[in-house]
């Protein structure tokens, strides 16, 4: 059994190709935690004990990945009502989606248990060392982002919802006067965050509500809201975490609702007030998936809003609002380049560990690669009203479709569990870069 899991870790971390010799101090040191990690895991599963890659997993975020933390407060950014959560047995709906979201396979995959982190609106103190999901439909980086649609939780306060989770650890009878062993354990942690989707679907593109458009174009525009995330992330390492999984946003030029604007006769401008109803119900939050006939392939390629210019409505050419996503590529070009600053050495985040999700590559792949995974329906929602099942998100009891997973989308902005599982297995094991830069959610929980 150890020699097994040895060999396969050190595999793992060669990439298949390179020896530990040849990968310098970085690849030999991720090569040999691999392997000690296998051997824990080995002797864990040799007692009946396995033991979890990581022992907790802290949750940031929109509501791609919100489990219920917007229930209790008012807003129309819920989803705690069905078809919401009609796959999910666990308990009740919450999710986004039709059943789990990427971060609860995730958290399963890394081998939690039990399985899923409570959300921190509803977290017992004896749950939080385990981990907890902060996340918040229609929140973003500015504090400002989703006001539209009522209650939520930006960013900002959702880290203080950690730091007052942290000072509660600090009391529990686990860590109680031992602020180095608190803070080891949360060293081990991941910490996903993924912002970003609603200051663009739920500020920039909806001039009507917000005058942010007016003040700033595409580039200064991702300028803010990247210094704003990295100030928040500074926060979390002064908190105590190390391991970070940040994830770039997606082409939601390309989720249903965008499509069926695309595909409408009296198309209404790139901000139009009717975004605030279509959204409403649903939650705001932006869409992760691209349309295999979307001309960006890459969240971290090329963008075609150049400089300062002012978005401008679509004209109807090709199948995705490309002005939006042409704005989110400015946006993850600079993310991107923010995860490669931290992580380098004598950074501001010295001894911390990034990983960056390219959600618009492994959109991209996904929707090109959509047969071969059962999906024969890219282009609007399982539950939803008008075209493209995206002009009105899904409405309380209404009766969705009946094979989900042969959908991408769930509704008009999120993506179904079926997606969502492809996508949290190519973040915890894809070796490919473009991906997941620069290792893979595994190989960071092993270091």
């Amino acid at each position: 059994m150890h020699a097994v899991a040895v060999s396969r870790s050190i595999e793992v971390a060669r990439g298949g190709r390179r020896s530990p010799e040849t990968m310098g101090y970085d690849g030999r040191r991720l090569a040999l935690a691999l392997a000690v990690a296998a051997c824990w895991a080995a002797e864990s599963i040799a007692w009946g004990a396995p033991r979890p890659a990581a022992p907790c997993m802290y949750v940031f975020g929109d509501s791609l990945v919100d489990n219920g933390n917007n229930n209790g407060i008012l807003s129309l950014a819920r989803a705690n009502y069905r078809p919401y959560g009609i796959d999910f047995r666990e308990g009740p709906p919450g999710r986004f989606t039709n059943g789990r979201t990427m971060v609860d396979f995730l958290s399963d995959m890394l081998g939690l248990r039990p399985p899923l982190v409570p959300p921190y609106a509803t977290a017992r103190p004896a749950d939080l060392p385990r981990g907890a999901n902060f996340a918040s439909g229609a929140s973003g980086i500015l504090a400002e982002t989703g006001n539209n649609l009522g209650g939520h939780y930006p960013l900002s306060e959702q880290v203080e919802h950690f730091r007052a989770a942290v000072g509660a650890m600090g009391n529990a009878s686990a860590f109680r006067g031992n602020a180095t062993r608190l803070a080891e354990h949360l060293g081990r942690c991941i910490f996903f965050v993924g912002m970003g989707s609603n200051d663009y679907l739920n500020n920039y593109f909806m001039p009507g509500y917000y005058d942010t458009a007016q003040r700033y174009g595409p580039r200064d525009y991702a300028a803010l809201l990247l210094q704003g995330y990295a100030a928040q992330l500074a926060a979390l390492y002064g908190l105590g975490a190390r391991k970070f999984v940040v994830a770039g946003v997606g082409q939601i030029g390309c989720i249903p609702y965008e499509l069926a604007r695309m595909n409408s006769d009296n198309q209404p401008s790139v901000g139009s007030e009717d975004i605030s109803i279509s959204i409403g119900i649903g939650g705001g939050g932006g869409g992760v998936w691209s349309s295999p006939t979307s001309s960006n392939t890459s969240g971290s390629g090329g963008g075609g809003v150049s400089g300062n210019a002012k978005p401008t409505p679509p004209d109807g050419a090709g199948a995705c609002n490309e002005t939006i996503n042409s704005a989110i590529a400015i946006y993850n070009r600079g993310l991107l380049a923010m995860v490669k600053r931290f992580n380098g050495r004598g950074g501001q985040l010295r001894g911390a560990r990034l990983v960056f999700l390219d959600t618009v590559q492994s959109g991209t792949d996904l929707a090109a690669n959509a047969a071969a995974h059962g999906f024969t329906v890219l282009d609007r929602g399982c539950c939803g009203v008008g075209r493209n099942n995206g002009q009105i998100t899904c409405l309380p009891l209404q009766r969705p479709c009946d094979d989900r997973s042969a959908y991408l989308f769930w509704d008009a902005f999120h993506p179904t569990e079926a997606v969502n599982r492809i996508y949290a297995a190519k973040a915890f094991g894809s070796n490919n870069t473009a991906e997941v830069y620069p290792i893979n959610v595994s190989q960071l929980a092993a270091l």
